[in-house]
């Protein structure tokens, strides 16, 4: 899940332990020491959510109903439009209170950008429009194009690695289901988040469906931290 999805699962809780499901997708590894307790556990929460989720079955059918070039991917294009489904819930005082915890130092770099953007563009209530949040997912893509467009070129070895993972990868996954959110094994200029956009819009009711068949089940994950 999102920014909106992950808060509204730890509002309950301290401002750290809100912060820490915040930042979480920005933190790597599993030693989490740097953290204080509060923050630590916020970051554990988020990982247990996201596993959740993505293990459940109605993501699992989800990703039968996507477009098949985009279904690597699309893990990402749900959680942007669960965030969209849950935005017009959010009261404006928790939406501010999610702004000034983004506001906060301590924030990992590689979110930094990805924060200001938000910001700016006001789109924790933004993602109440369908267009703005179809646009926040094509341009998702249009940034890990670049990146991986960047990467090529740089290296033309990585070229003939990435083919040969990804015909491992493809294997593993179609054997196993599993949505991976990546996309290093695509051409060179291809953006299946951008692709996936129609479809998306197309299928928003079919998707409010499902996520009201899967929300209940995070929701009873919810617990007020013992720290």
């Amino acid at each position: 899940m999102n920014f909106l999805g992950h808060a509204h699962l730890s509002l309950a809780g301290s401002d750290n332990f809100l912060f820490g499901n915040l930042i979480a997708d920005g933190v790597r590894g599993s030693d989490l020491s740097g953290w204080s307790p509060e923050i630590e556990a916020g970051i554990r929460f988020h990982r247990r959510c996201d596993a959740v989720i993505d293990a459940h079955p109605e993501t699992r059918w989800l990703l039968t109903q996507v477009p098949p070039a985009s279904r690597r991917v699309a893990g990402i294009a749900f959680d942007m439009m669960w965030d969209h489904l849950l935005a017009g819930e959010m009261h404006d005082d928790d939406i501010e209170r999610l702004y000034r915890l983004l506001a906060r130092e301590e924030v990992p770099s590689r979110l930094s950008s990805l924060i200001e953007w938000i910001q700016v563009r006001d789109a924790l209530r933004r993602y109440q429009e369908l267009e703005f949040t179809l646009s926040t997912i094509a341009s998702i893509g249009e940034r890990m194009t670049a990146r991986r467009r960047i990467r090529q070129t740089s290296d033309p070895r990585q070229q003939s690695d990435s083919r040969r993972q990804s015909d491992s990868r493809r294997q593993s996954d179609t054997r196993s289901g599993r949505c991976r959110h990546k996309m290093g094994d695509l051409e060179a200029g291809a953006n299946p988040l951008a692709d996936m956009t129609p479809w998306l819009a197309d299928n928003r009711a079919m998707l409010e469906d499902s996520f009201a068949r899967l929300w209940p089940d995070m929701l009873a994950l919810r617990q007020t931290p013992v720290i």
